[in-house]
């Protein structure tokens, strides 16, 4: 069986994986296992699935970790050096795939089954200090619709740690005022409760009904830009901008950074991991699963007002006092 191609066995995988996961990790699982197939036909000569071996994994493993390879656009190019997280990243999903090959019967023996994924440095995950938070937030100009807008997406990212794909997802439907949490999508389209400070939820409530002002009446999304939803690009934008306007030039600043920093900071303020995973949607992490199953997101969104990053901000009262 062929390997690459339309009717390739990895073709039906990624069939399989979007169908179980969704778009977002097809598109992930797709660039690493057009890498694969590119990398066996060129280092090792193979092109079908059967003839893939331990020894020729390994080879092109060995080649990632001296090489790397560029995602941007459809065909991914081999170029200069990755790093051993980006490598183990990779061999992750080859052995997704080869396990998945394996159960369906499509080979007898498992090629995985012995191949070790690369040593991975242990890193410190980047989040923002509030200090940081707070000049991103002062460069919203919320006197206006965009700038406000821009303020409670920031907020909104902070207080919930929710994914950029996620808050591109939100509709007005997602908003639950009475019971101050949203639903949210994520990854495999399971849907889970995640609790909002508040204030939180004053400021959405204010951005729909003032400043949230759609071309196209029946358009759900929540967030809106001047040609309807707000796209990940679109998010990652309005990161950007307040980043450079705020001068934070020595930091890394990107939508997910805000996932890290809510993590921590809830964390540190004594929140409960069990409940943080729920809230995060990380029910299927190993070291917690067990813990979970019994555990849902509508429980752990209780606490939420306790632990989020929310109460060391200081709300701006916009309006100006009468002379």
């Amino acid at each position: 069986m062929k390997l690459a191609g339309p009717d390739g066995v990895i073709a039906h995988y990624l069939m399989d994986v979007d169908n179980r996961l969704g778009d977002l990790t097809v598109v992930s699982y797709t660039q690493r296992l057009q890498v694969l197939a590119q990398l066996l036909h060129n280092l090792c000569g193979v092109d079908d699935l059967e003839a893939v071996t331990v020894h020729h994994l390994r080879q092109c493993m060995q080649y990632l970790l001296s090489h790397t390879v560029s995602e941007k656009g459809r065909r991914p190019t081999l170029g200069s050096h990755l790093s051993a997280s980006s490598v183990d990243t990779y061999v992750r999903i080859w052995k997704a795939f080869f396990n998945w090959c394996f159960q369906e019967e499509l080979i007898e023996t498992n090629p995985v089954a012995r191949l070790k994924s690369p040593k991975v440095p242990e890193k410190v995950t980047p989040a923002f200090t509030s200090e940081q938070v707070e000049k991103m937030l002062a460069t919203c100009d919320t006197r206006t619709p965009q700038g406000f807008r821009d303020y409670v997406i920031l907020l909104l990212l902070l207080d919930t740690g929710i994914r950029m794909k996620e808050i591109v997802g939100l509709t007005i439907d997602s908003v639950n005022f009475q019971g101050s949490y949203i639903k949210v999508e994520g990854k495999g389209n399971k849907q889970r409760e995640v609790g909002i400070y508040p204030e939180m939820s004053k400021l959405l409530w204010k951005y729909i009904q003032k400043y949230r002002k759609p071309v196209d009446s029946g358009e759900r999304a929540l967030f809106l830009g001047r040609r309807g939803a707000l796209t990940d690009s679109g998010i990652q934008g309005i990161v950007k901008r307040a980043q450079a306007r705020a001068g934070l030039e020595d930091i890394e600043v990107h939508a997910h950074v805000f996932r890290h920093t809510h993590a921590k900071v809830y964390m540190d303020q004594g929140g409960e991991l069990l409940k943080l995973s729920r809230e995060l949607g990380h029910s299927n992490v190993r070291v917690t699963e067990t813990y979970l199953r019994g555990f849902r997101s509508s429980d752990a969104r209780k606490d939420h007002n306790s632990y989020s990053p929310l109460v060391s901000i200081r709300f701006r009262d916009k309006r100006k006092k009468s002379r």
